[in-house]
C-alpha cells in the first residue's frame, strides 16, 4: 500500500534506508570509495561481450511529468521481454552489470511511495527515469531553461559507442538478446529528432492529458521537487524547473513564474505542438490518451503492444497483472482550480483532443 516503507532484509534497511528518505529523481552521489569499488568490478568481472547484442526498436515514452507517463512505463516494463533503466541502475550508471547483479545477489530493496506524492509505489527493481544517463550521454545543464536540439552530428563516435554501451549493459542485465530498451523521461519533446538519429528503428509512444489537470499537477510537482532538495540537502542542486525545455519555456517562468498556472498551461500547450513539430521526422509514432487508457484499458494497451511489435504479456506474467490491475487506483486527493486560466490559453489544443 502507498505510504508503507517495506524492506526486503536487515541489510537493505542498514545499507540504503537512508538513501529512500533522501530519494530524488536526480539521486545523491554516492561515496567515492563504493563508486571506485563497483567501477572496478565492472571492468574487471561483470563486462560482457556485447559483439553480437543488438539494440533492436527501442521504446521512447514521450509525455509531460504528471500525464500519466509512469502509467504506461510500467505497464510496458511489465512486459516479459522488456529491459529499463531501474532505479538502483539509474543511481550507478557507470556500473550498471554490477549494481543489478549485486541487487539480485543480495536481495536489496526497499519499497515505498515515491516522494512526488502520485500514489506509485516503487522500488530497486522500478522503472526509473534515465536522468544520470541523460547527463552522461547528452550533457544537458539542469539549470539552464533553453536547451538547443543537438543532432546526431553533435555526437563523437565515442559518445555513440558509449551510448550503445550503456544501453546494451542493461539489456544484458535483463538476459540480453530478444529484450526490448523501453525508457521514458519528461525532456523527450524536444529531444525527439535526436532520438530518432540515435535509433532509426525506434517506437515512440505519446502520452497526453487534460491540460488543464496537468497545469495544475506540474505546479504541484515543481514544489515538491524543490522542497525535496532542500530537505535533503542536494549537493548539486540548489532548485529544478522540472519542466520539459520548450521554446519559450525561459519567457514565461520570467514572465509570470514557475509556479504560475500561466506558465504551465503555456508549457502544456507548448510541449504537444513541439511533439507534433517533430512527428513527421519519426519513422515510427503513435499517441494515446491518458483519460482513454483509464477507461478502457485492454483495448488501448493491445493497441500500444501492436505499435511496439510486443505480443500481449503472457498468462504467467504475475508483474503485468499487477500492474494492470493498479490502473486508476489513487491514494490521495487533488485540489485543482483555475481551469479557466488553463482554458483562455490553451483553448483550441484542449478542444483538439476532446478536453473542452
Amino acid at each position: 500500500m502507498a505510504g508503507q516503507v517495506q524492506y526486503a532484509n536487515w541489510w537493505s534497511k542498514l545499507l540504503f534506508g537512508k538513501a529512500y528518505d533522501n530519494q530524488f529523481v536526480i539521486p545523491l552521489p554516492n561515496p567515492r570509495g563504493l563508486t571506485a569499488l563497483m567501477e572496478f568490478c565492472e571492468r574487471n568481472f561483470l563486462t560482457p561481450d556485447f559483439t553480437r547484442l543488438k539494440i533492436e526498436k527501442p521504446v521512447f515514452i514521450v509525455g509531460l511529468p504528471r500525464s500519466g507517463t509512469s502509467l504506461l512505463y510500467n505497464l510496458l516494463c511489465a512486459h516479459e521481454r522488456a529491459a529499463y533503466v531501474t532505479t538502483s541502475i539509474n543511481c550507478f550508471p557507470t556500473a550498471v552489470c554490477t549494481i543489478e547483479w549485486a541487487r539480485k545477489k543480495f536481495n536489496f530493496n526497499i519499497r515505498g511511495e515515491r516522494f512526488l506524492q502520485d500514489s506509485i509505489d516503487a522500488d530497486f527493481s522500478s522503472p526509473s527515469e534515465p536522468a544520470m544517463f541523460w547527463g552522461k550521454w547528452i550533457g544537458r545543464d539542469t539549470d539552464s531553461l533553453y536547451w538547443p536540439e543537438k543532432r546526431l552530428k553533435d555526437f563523437s563516435p565515442e559518445k555513440i559507442e558509449e551510448i550503445y554501451g550503456d544501453i546494451k549493459r542493461v539489456l544484458h542485465s535483463f538476459g540480453g538478446e530478444g529484450r526490448r530498451f523501453i525508457v521514458k523521461y519528461p525532456v523527450f519533446q524536444t529531444e525527439l529528432r535526436m532520438l530518432q538519429d540515435l535509433f532509426p528503428d525506434a517506437k515512440f509512444v505519446h502520452i497526453v492529458r487534460d491540460g488543464r489537470q496537468v497545469a495544475n499537477s506540474l505546479v504541484k510537482l515543481y514544489k515538491l521537487c524543490n522542497d525535496q532538495i532542500q530537505k535533503i540537502n542536494h549537493p548539486d542542486l540548489k532548485a529544478l524547473v522540472p519542466y520539459p525545455r520548450v521554446k519559450n519555456l525561459e519567457k514565461y517562468v520570467k514572465e509570470f513564474g514557475a509556479t504560475d498556472i500561466r506558465t504551465t498551461a503555456h508549457i502544456w500547450e507548448d510541449s504537444i505542438e513541439a511533439v507534433h513539430e517533430a512527428k513527421g521526422d519519426l519513422k515510427h509514432f503513435t499517441e494515446i490518451r491518458y483519460e482513454d487508457l483509464l477507461g478502457r484499458p485492454e483495448s488501448e494497451l493491445k493497441r500500444i503492444f501492436e505499435f511496439v511489435e510486443l505480443p500481449w504479456p503472457a498468462a504467467s506474467n504475475e508483474l503485468f497483472k499487477k500492474e494492470y490491475a493498479n490502473i486508476g487506483v489513487i491514494h490521495h486527493r487533488n485540489s485543482y482550480g483555475q481551469f479557466d486560466v488553463v482554458e483562455r490559453i490553451a483553448g483550441k489544443t484542449l478542444k483538439a483532443y476532446g478536453y473542452a
